[in-house]
């Protein structure tokens, strides 16, 4: 490769449209391409990118040895949910099964039970149980600020974003990530106003933050804690 030299896979995808370069601390460099994509012009294209592709390289190392000198995996003793003003107590089972299962029991407890010795497949059974809390927590709570603002929206759902805590369209669908449940209730209901003032201005511009200060007067305070809290999620959700 002319210029460039860096590891990559490349991944076909039926739903890409076009050509998008991904780097993650775990994958690495790789490239997903349109079904039918000649192969042969994946070269020049991380040749035009070689700056991004360094910055985000040097990012994923970075993210790489945080991940390697983090402390060994241990399923956590408790839950909070601060948006819900819940907490689950933990009670983690090893068994024979090579998945995780999460189920609630009486008295605000959860039983993880499975291979809980795997980090990965204990993130995803409790981002799974996560998933039902924030359908059953955020819905709601967007429809009762929407009534009260009478800032209008078709349809909601929850996610798992990775970077994002909500988005919209213009078609009016609010899409809200779950991890809205691990901030606090005036900071979820911050990002909720947010989401439905996008809806009449799609953009940031003062009209758009004029109507955002009109239904919460807090506004940039809570932005401002809003990515600082966004830091502090706690592993077994990140």
């Amino acid at each position: 490769m002319q210029g460039l030299v860096v590891d990559h896979r490349i991944r076909m995808s039926a739903r890409a449209r076009r050509v998008t370069l991904r780097v993650t601390a775990e994958k690495g460099l790789e490239v997903v391409v349109p079904r039918g994509f000649d192969t042969a012009a994946v070269p020049r294209i991380l040749e035009r990118s070689k700056r991004w592709i360094d910055t985000a390289m040097a990012r994923a190392e970075l993210q790489r040895e945080a991940l390697e000198s983090r402390p060994p995996w241990e399923v956590p003793a408790q839950v909070e949910l601060p948006a819900s003003g819940s907490a689950w107590r933990v009670e983690a089972r090893k068994t024979g099964a090579r998945r995780v299962s999460v189920r609630e029991l009486e008295g605000r407890q959860l039983r993880v039970s499975g291979a809980i010795e795997s980090e990965a497949a204990c993130r995803d059974a409790l981002t799974r149980w996560l998933m039902r809390q924030a359908r059953a927590w955020l819905i709601p709570r967007l429809q009762s600020i929407s009534s009260r603002t009478g800032l209008r929206y078709k349809r909601a759902s929850v996610r798992r974003q990775a970077t994002r805590l909500g988005s919209c369209s213009a078609r009016g669908t609010i899409s809200l990530n779950a991890k809205l449940l691990l901030l606090s209730p005036e900071l979820v209901d911050y990002v909720l106003v947010h989401e439905l003032c996008h809806l009449n201005q799609m953009n940031h511009s003062k009209h758009f933050w004029d109507l955002v200060r009109r239904h919460h007067p807090d506004c940039h305070a809570h932005a401002s804690r809003v990515r600082e809290s966004w830091r502090s999620i706690p592993r077994w959700a990140s």
